[in-house]
Formats: C-alpha cells, structure tokens, sequence
C-alpha cells in the first residue's frame, strides 16, 4: 500500500513538474513570436513605396517565405534628375539574414545620399560586409542601378545577382543586365576589372529586378522558370500598366510553381517616361 502511495505522489511531482516545464516553454515561445512580429515590422518598414512620377515610375513586391527574410530593396532619388534602384538577397533565411538586411539598408542608404557612384556603392558594401561579417560566412547578391533621368542613361553595377531585365518598349525586346563581379562578401576586392556598365534607355522602357525566388520556381517535372521563361512573362505584361504589371508577373510565377514556396520573392517594376 505504500508502495502505491509512493509510486502515485512521484507521477503526482512529475506531473507537476511537467506542467511547469510546458508553461514555461508556451511562455519561451509567446516572447519569441512577439519578438519575431516585431521584427517582421521592422523588415517590412525598409519596403519603398511606390514612386509615381513626371520621370519614372515604380513598384515594389515582397513576398517572404517566414516572417523575416534576407531580401531587402530600395528606390529613391538622390536628386531630381538621378534614380536609383537596388535589390539585395542574404544568404539563408530567418532573424540573421534579415539584420543583416536592413544594416545593408543603411549602408546603401547612405551611399546614395553621399553621392556615390554604383561601382563605390558596391565596393564600400562589401567593404562594410567583410569588416563586420566575415565570421558569420553570410553573402549576399547585390544590384544598384543609377537612373540618369535627364539623359535617359542607366549605370549598373551588380555582385552575383540575377540580371535585371530591361524591356524595350519598341519591338518589346529583353535586355539582361549581367553581373559583372562576384558576391558581395566573397573577397575583400569584389570588383572586376569593368564593375559596371551604362545603357541608353527611351520613353516607355520597362526595368525588372528580381530576386532568384521568382526564377528558381520550379514546376511539377522540376524544371525551374529561369530567367527566360520571366522575360517571356515580363514581355507579355508589357501591354498593362506598370501598376498592374508587378501583380501580372506574380500571378505567373505562382501558376508555373508547384508545391509549396521555398524562398522569398521581390519585385521591382519600373518605367522610363
């Protein structure tokens, strides 16, 4: 009789001690899902807006697979003749990626605002990235693009990102703008030896930038979308209006994929007046 006394009271202490465990643990994880929702607010407050225009045009999609994502993008002018576009993708998904995101939101934003050139924007990005990061081992692609409006002339800059794509408005041709050096992070002198180039742009050219989370799409066979299945699409959505053209382009892309989504999307759409 004891015996089952003492037998009875430990499942008692146990239980007990196990319900103290399991609302310390719903605790753990309240504090981290506020944690995460804030910081999802942060990472979504780096988001431009759209940019409506007499000059350019511009819109913006982002579309994470988690709450925070290691895309980051931004649009703004230096001034009123200059534009200029970047988009960046970290390494990895999650909090880590997504700081390190919005540190290079700084960085780019202070770039522009100083007056520098893609090529030193890119240079002093991966400066900053291999000062401070070098031991995390996280990366990252990288595009800024600077839109002469005046002259009508685009200079890039890219470090192992996908091609933009520059869709003429006559005969509806598609333009990839290529990368010209590697990652940023990768080295500590992340440019060739030509890091950038320029392009003559006209009224009604179209510019996408992507992240690899479009491209990458993959359908029932396993075959990825690629960067010629989005030109195609993009072409296609030339004869909507730009405002239109962002959510045209995702609708594809989502109609290509099978499965679930297995990294984050951005989008920047922009138009040359």
């Amino acid at each position: 009789m004891s015996q089952t006394l003492t037998m009875e009271t430990k499942v008692e202490r146990l239980s007990r001690r196990l319900a103290a465990v399991e609302r310390e643990l719903d605790s753990h994880r309240t504090n981290l899902q506020r944690e995460l929702d804030l910081a999802a607010k942060v990472h979504r407050s780096l988001l431009p807006k759209p940019v409506r225009s007499d000059q350019i045009d511009v819109d913006v999609r982002y579309i994470p697979i988690e709450q925070v994502g290691g895309d980051y993008c931004q649009v703004r002018f230096a001034d009123r003749d200059t534009f200029f576009i970047a988009i960046c993708d970290v390494t990895g998904h999650g909090i880590g990626p997504a700081l390190l995101a919005t540190r290079v939101s700084s960085e780019v934003r202070y770039g522009i605002l100083y007056g520098r050139n893609p090529r030193d924007i890119v240079r002093a990005l991966n400066t900053f990235i291999c000062d401070h990061f070098s031991e995390a081992e996280l990366y990252l692609s990288f595009v800024v693009a600077e839109v002469d409006l005046r002259r009508r002339r685009l200079t890039w800059c890219g470090a192992g990102h996908p091609s933009p794509l520059l869709i003429r408005r006559r005969g509806l041709t598609v333009q990839p703008l290529r990368s010209q050096n590697i990652l940023i992070g990768a080295v500590k002198d992340v440019l060739s030896d030509r890091p950038d180039d320029t392009v003559e742009l006209e009224p009604g050219d179209r510019l996408l930038f992507y992240t690899d989370g479009l491209t990458e799409t993959a359908d029932a066979e396993g075959r990825q979308l690629g960067p010629a299945g989005l030109a195609e699409i993009a072409s296609a959505a030339m004869s909507v209006d730009l405002f239109e053209m962002a959510d045209g382009i995702l609708d594809r892309v989502t109609a290509h994929q099978h499965g679930p989504t297995t990294d984050d999307k951005t989008l920047i759409v922009a138009e040359i007046k």
